[in-house]
């Protein structure tokens, strides 16, 4: 059991004074790189977060000038990502598979200085009160995501103990592991369900076409 003592008293804290490092992604032009798809430069984008996860099986690839600019622009294991730029609010941890890509000027990386569960804070951007937030910062009328790492800096969060974090983080864990499982359960009975189908229909078709001739 979670003492709800220990939450309701936690005292709120800046996000700047949570994090190593808060940095946004490289922004392509004619400057300092463009989007390439003949250089191997692998680069995480808004488009390879998925349900709360990072998806690298079709990830941007950007050119650059100098490796100079690479290590800025750089995100490690442990990182949380957030989109910055777009329509839709994503946020997702880096896994240690892709400890060392770029990330693309759409999103922004925050690099947690251990005080704080990095799932923690990625399930919190995903929040209602979390996109709540994050939306109170934009500026648009048009309702586009304009997100600075300033915006971020200033974000509050309640700073729990780290073993009630702990255990939050690992119930977030065990609960997207259950869902995806389930997902992909789901998925394999619908494939087998067409595949049967579909095969009877073929081979009713076949019998039609025998009995006609």
């Amino acid at each position: 059991m979670f003492k709800e003592t220990s939450v309701s008293q936690a005292k709120n804290i800046r996000l700047s004074q949570l994090a190593e490092k808060i940095f946004q992604g490289l922004y392509p032009s004619r400057k300092n790189g463009k989007i390439s798809l003949s250089k191997n430069v692998p680069a995480i984008n808004i488009k390879n977060i998925v349900d709360g996860r990072i998806d690298i099986e079709a990830p941007c690839l950007i050119s650059v000038d100098s490796h100079r600019h690479l290590e800025k622009y750089t995100v490690r294991s442990g990182d949380v990502v957030v989109t910055c730029r777009g329509t839709v609010l994503k946020s997702a941890v880096v896994p240690e598979s892709i400890d060392g890509y770029l990330i693309a000027s759409n999103l922004i990386a925050i690099r947690l200085n251990g005080n704080f569960e990095p799932i923690l804070l990625s399930a919190f951007f995903q929040s209602p009160e979390g996109q709540k937030i994050l939306l109170s910062n934009v500026r648009s009328s048009t309702r586009q995501i304009a997100l600075t790492v300033s915006d971020i800096e200033k974000i509050e969060v309640p700073l729990i103990p780290v073993e009630i974090q702990k255990r939050l983080a690992g119930l977030i864990s065990a609960a997207d592991n259950c869902y995806r499982a389930a997902v992909e359960s789901a998925n394999l009975r619908r494939d087998i369900a067409y595949s049967i189908a579909l095969k009877s229909f073929m081979q009713s078709s076949n019998q039609l076409e025998v009995k006609v001739e």
